[in-house]
């Protein structure tokens, strides 16, 4: 239990919730260099799994805060997803999309080892206070527009949380919920919720091997559409674990469903009995499809599933609050250090929410495909699949992750944003002689990759300006500048260039490219639509 008494300090930044989303927040604030501090209600780390699933552009953020191949070597790499139909038989074999993000396109995952590994990461910082065991309780902003969280200190009995009595209260310039789906922090707000419609319940179980032959012979991952029960199934969830899902009817109640005779029953076609396999948990979780409908007022905001909930039917949760993370803190960190001033937070909400959303309308899309009991609508669907008709959810095993279309993009005169918006891959480069992914020579800032010397030259002194407010690490791709730099070896960068048709490409830290140019011109126009979206203070460029 904590015992810090932190009332008089005055933080830069205060995050409820210790989840993946806080955790990651947390992590790259203190990275940064900012002081932080972060509560939450639970005196420990969650203890139980709940998401399952990280893609290769989230396995490149772990990668960036230094634990990739920690993470990768407690979790599996899912390559093919087998597709059963009403009757239980094979409908196809969906191999992984290619990923061009230096790592697999697809993991599975088991979440404590996770929040695990982030929480040694945040407290390496050094710059953050982690409250476990304090729930906020009130939150009021000040007259000079700081904000003050009261909370209240409480012990986990058996899964529930009691309040001590004892009560602390912490300040910040800045405020973020990342306090999931009862979130204070978007009540205080008044956030509204937008509720797409889509509502189902699924018994969600997660089983150790204590016997690792158990369920040698499960595939990666197994979507079966039988009509009496729809179930989604993987082999590891994690190295150890198995995890299953199953449709949990309207006339069964949830705790009916929970019981562990239900679960054994359940997975017992797959080899797991008592004998060789010990249940890890067994919950029904009701999946919804909520939207906040504001996501900042002033300067406090949300992130995580406290600013959106989707069902897990492309894997997309996580992956989603972690985007919300990195995309929210590269811009706090902006703002906080004077180079940019709070308007640029404007764009947060404008970029993520469209982004989220369209995930989460197609999950709910390929559950209600995927998930059906009726049985003539089930024989119609197959069909439809065996004819190629339903491709898009077929084709990959977790569906594209969509291009940005909004916020701190650079646009054409026709208000275009291709390529902006678009995933920047993650080659291999040489250093010294020895071969390594590019972000780990770059760090995790802006980035700007220019084909060679000629390119460099298109840089104005004020687009240099800009660039040195933004600590942008500038990398000229064809190694012939006389440093230690990276080696473009095999000529990745440079063909992808080419096919981008472009001499340069604009970064920004989240991986994701703000822009491109082909010439001086388009240069000059890149740098003045970055200036003016960053909303860089005068004084500094």
């Amino acid at each position: 239990m904590n015992k810090v008494d932190v009332s008089t300090e005055m933080f830069d930044v205060a995050i409820i919730g210790y989840g993946p989303t806080g955790l990651a927040l947390a992590y790259w604030l203190g990275r940064a260099g900012h002081k932080t501090v972060v509560a939450d209600r639970w005196p420990e780390l969650y203890s139980l799994p709940r998401a399952g699933h990280v893609d290769g552009e989230i396995m490149r953020l772990f990668q960036r805060m230094g634990m990739g191949e920690e993470i990768a070597g407690n979790s599996s790499v899912t390559k093919v997803t087998v597709v059963r139909d009403c009757d239980g038989e094979v409908l196809t074999s969906v191999p992984a999309e290619e990923s061009d993000q230096g790592w697999e396109a697809h993991y599975s995952l088991f979440q404590p080892h996770l929040e695990r590994a982030l929480d040694a990461r945040v407290r390496a910082t050094g710059n953050v206070t982690v409250l476990q065991g304090w729930q906020a309780e009130n939150i009021e902003r000040r007259v000079d527009k700081t904000v003050k969280v009261s909370l209240a200190e409480g012990i986990g009995v058996r899964g529930v949380w009691g309040a001590t009595g004892a009560t602390m209260d912490v300040s910040a310039r800045w405020l973020i919920g990342a306090d999931g789906a009862n979130s204070v922090v978007a009540d205080f707000i008044d956030s509204t919720p937008e509720d797409l419609g889509y509502k189902a319940r699924a018994l969600v179980i997660f089983a150790e091997r204590l016997d690792p032959t158990v369920g040698a012979d499960m595939p990666d991952s197994e979507v079966g559409m039988n009509l009496t029960r729809p179930y989604v199934a993987l082999r590891e969830s994690g190295k150890r674990f198995a995890r299953w899902e199953f449709m949990v009817h309207e006339h069964e109640s949830t705790a009916d469903m929970s019981a562990p005779e239900v679960a054994w029953k359940l997975i017992a076609p797959w080899g797991f009995t008592p004998d060789g396999a010990r249940l890890v948990r067994h919950s029904v979780f009701e999946f919804r499809t909520i939207l906040a409908e504001k996501w900042r007022d002033a300067n406090i905001l949300l992130a995580g599933d406290a600013a959106h909930r989707m069902p897990p039917h492309q894997g997309q949760g996580m992956c989603s609050g972690q985007r919300d993370a990195v995309g929210l803190a590269w811009r706090l960190d902006l703002v906080l250090r004077g180079v940019a001033d709070g308007r640029l937070l404007d764009s947060y909400m404008e970029e993520r929410r469209p982004h989220v959303r369209q995930l989460t309308i197609n999950s709910a899309e390929r559950g209600q495909q995927f998930w059906l009991t009726d049985p003539e609508s089930g024989r119609q669907r197959d069909a439809r699949m065996r004819e190629g008709l339903l491709g898009d959810n077929l084709n990959k095993s977790y569906g594209a992750v969509p291009a940005l279309t909004e916020g701190v993009l650079m646009k054409d005169v026709a208000g275009a944003v291709a390529p902006a918006g678009q995933l920047s891959p993650q080659f291999e480069v040489s250093v010294a002689g020895r071969r390594t992914l590019l972000d780990d020579v770059v760090g995790n800032g802006w980035l700007l990759i220019v084909r060679d010397a000629a390119a460099l030259e298109l840089l104005s002194s004020r687009a240099n300006a800009a660039m040195q407010q933004i600590s942008a690490y500038v990398w000229v791709a064809d190694g012939q500048r006389p440093d230690d730099g990276p080696q473009d070896v095999d000529s990745s960068y440079n063909d992808w260039l080419d096919r981008l048709g472009l001499h340069c490409v604009l970064i920004r830290p989240d991986c994701y490219i703000f822009g491109g140019a082909r010439d001086a011109e388009e240069m000059n126009y890149l740098s003045d639509s970055l200036l003016g979206q960053l909303h860089l203070n005068a004084r500094l460029v």
